[in-house]
């Protein structure tokens, strides 16, 4: 059964008040499997108040699955909002730095992609 904001969500896409999102977020309660893990969803493991990790398949390249700490204790760390529409904003960007070097931003489930997307981050000797 679909959620009220999933429903709002595909309501307002349908009716073009807003661009069909890259990424809608679901809250887990324990690590997704990488067989069944979706395309476009972002995957938190824990609860709102208390969350833990965030998976999702890489938008650059689908087969790279991403796995960010959203753990106030653990360095790097991230930090994940979902509104009211279950969109996920991501902050501070994610940098792949292996596979496909991808670089972006997740702003209200969009994918926004920096400049040096694609290079080899420039590592000092």
């Amino acid at each position: 059964m679909r959620t009220a904001a999933a429903f709002l969500c595909w309501l307002f896409v349908t009716l073009r008040l807003i661009p069909r999102p890259a990424f809608t977020a679901a809250f887990v309660g324990d690590h997704p499997d990488p067989e069944t893990m979706g395309d476009h969803r972002l995957y938190i493991v824990g609860r709102k108040a208390f969350t833990k990790w965030a998976y999702f398949r890489c938008p650059a390249d689908r087969t790279e699955i991403i796995q960010l700490s959203l753990m106030p204790s653990r360095h790097p760390r991230w930090s994940v909002a979902v509104d009211l529409l279950g969109r996920p904003t991501i902050t501070p960007s994610v940098r792949q730095l292996d596979g496909s070097h991808a670089h972006f931003w997740i702003k209200k489930g969009a994918v926004h992609w920096c400049g040096d997307t694609g290079r080899k981050p420039i590592t000092e000797a």
